[in-house]
């Protein structure tokens, strides 16, 4: 019988979130016939938990910061012996490449960028010592995964990463978890609404303001629209339910918080809108263009200008364009929707990566 390759999944806790969604998705993804898969995490918490595999060896470090996280991961790695290392935060790069320091048998390391290193530098959201040691660990990685071919060339000219060591690998999405969601499910919403639907945690770079004020423009224009922002908490809720409520429209935006069925309020809405200010690849676009729903993004990931009608993109923090936008949402062809260039493979990845020790 084939050896089984042992793949360790390392991440700070199972929150929505994107990276959080794709780790588990990618887990499920993994063939476990030829997979021994075991997560790490730094604290074992958080919604997604229920959607990790049968079959998963769970190993909860119990620490409360990912930063006191270097010690244990590294008795982890050394008790469990990995073939390859997966890690999509920043955080849990830094602290796999400090961990492994020194070890006879390192695993092999991938790294996913979980977004825009460019923005995150236009933004001042990357401090000179972050960005030094993220550059470390992407350099002492086996393979860098870049979620666009833009953000592969960002990250090889800002942190200095040879071009061949940076796979483009576009965020999978668990198209039969959301079949299962949408089955049967019910309509959230009032039917006689024209329904906006905008997701992801509820902070300020989620641009959920931008929106508001844009649903300010877009009643006095149409009365029939109202908004629906799923997600958690992350700090910004309340700013925005006062927002509404000094634009007069406080009837018209509601915060669902986070709901463990968020594809059926993607499924029974009439548009999803992304008006963040910054993003790797959203999983929540791919999954609303699963559902072949129209959808009005800004333009924080340029990749977008690709899969996406030119109609569709709006600038970043402009409210009057994306007001116009969610007025003309009829008019877009969810037709014109171009695929991703490849469905990414995580079984492939990995086996490869296996065969070059």
């Amino acid at each position: 019988m084939q050896k089984k390759i042992k793949v360790m999944f390392y991440i700070s806790t199972l929150n929505i979130g994107g990276a959080e969604k794709v780790t588990v998705t990618l887990m499920r993804q993994l063939n476990q016939e030829f997979f021994d898969i075991y997560l790490v995490l730094v604290t074992e918490k958080g919604a997604l938990l229920d959607e990790v595999p049968l079959g998963v060896k769970i190993i909860n470090l119990d620490i409360k910061r990912t930063l006191f996280s270097m010690i244990p991961l590294r008795k982890v790695i050394e008790e469990v012996q990995p073939d390859i290392v997966y890690s999509t935060l920043f955080r849990t790069h830094i602290a796999i490449d400090l961990a492994i320091i020194g070890l006879s048998n390192k695993p092999k390391t991938v790294y996913m960028s979980p977004t825009s290193p460019k923005t995150l530098l236009e933004r001042d959201e990357m401090s000179s010592w972050m960005k030094f040691l993220i550059s470390k660990a992407y350099k002492n990685a086996d393979i860098v995964l870049s979620q666009t071919p833009e953000m592969k060339e960002e990250i090889a000219e800002i942190h200095g990463i040879p071009r061949d060591k940076i796979v483009v690998f576009f965020n999978p999405i668990d198209t039969e978890l959301i079949d299962a969601n949408i089955k049967g499910s019910e309509n959230p919403f009032d039917a006689e609404r024209i329904n906006i639907v905008g997701a992801g945690r509820v902070s300020e770079v989620k641009g959920f303001d931008i929106l508001i004020h844009a649903l300010k423009k877009v009643l006095e224009v149409n009365s029939n629209f109202a908004l629906n922002i799923v997600g958690r908490d992350a700090g910004d809720e309340q700013n925005l339910k006062d927002l509404a409520e000094e634009l007069g429209i406080g009837d018209r935006v509601k915060l669902w918080g986070y709901q463990d069925n968020l594809f059926k309020f993607f499924y029974h809405s009439d548009l999803f809108v992304l008006s963040s200010r910054r993003e790797g690849l959203a999983n929540v676009v791919l999954e609303n263009m699963y559902l072949n729903k129209p959808i009005i993004a800004t333009r924080c990931v340029p990749y977008y200008i690709g899969i996406l009608e030119e109609k569709a993109l709006v600038p970043i923090e402009d409210a009057d364009a994306l007001a116009e936008a969610i007025l003309g949402y009829k008019e877009l062809d969810i037709k014109n929707y171009s695929s991703l260039e490849e469905v990414p493979d995580i079984n492939s990845l990995f086996s490869e990566l296996y065969r070059e020790n």
